[in-house]
């Protein structure tokens, strides 16, 4: 199954972070996006935040009640192992360039607004990314993993 992106998300500070048809990737993260804890939630590093619909899957099956852009992701992708992925790697997403920075580390306001699983999601938790081409992605864009470029 090719990997797309299933949601493009933000919001005006805080989760749940709200769908849109499309949305502008800058280097500073996605157009329309903001936090409210600058200290934690900014920077070129942090600057998407990625999550899959099938980890939300997982923990409906396990009885919590969640939906994509409920953790406070930019994008909620399909068919993307997000387990595979180690910071450095490259993705294609819509017209924008994206490379993993780090793992996204549960922050204390997923138990605020989501109590019943913030433990649970330690080790699920997404991907930070930094932006390499700004562009406008859209729901049902491709993702494609860019092979890494060859020192020279």
């Amino acid at each position: 199954m090719p990997a797309i992106l299933l949601q493009v998300n933000v919001s005006a500070g805080g989760m749940p972070k709200l769908p849109l048809t499309s949305a502008r990737v800058m280097f500073t993260g996605v157009e329309g996006d903001r936090q409210k804890n600058l200290e934690y939630h900014s920077g070129r590093d942090r600057a998407v935040c990625l999550y899959s619909e099938e980890l939300y899957e997982r923990f409906r099956a396990e009885g919590i009640d969640i939906y994509p852009g409920a953790i406070g992701e930019n994008f909620t992708t399909r068919g993307l192992d997000l387990q595979s992925l180690q910071p450095g790697d490259r993705l294609a997403v819509g017209d924008c360039v994206i490379a993993i920075s780090k793992v996204r580390v549960p922050c204390k306001q997923l138990n605020i607004w989501h109590p019943e699983f913030h433990k649970k999601i330690e080790g699920r938790s997404g991907w930070l990314a930094r932006v390499l081409k700004e562009g406008t992605v859209r729901p049902g864009d491709s993702i494609l993993h860019l092979p890494v470029q060859a020192a020279t």
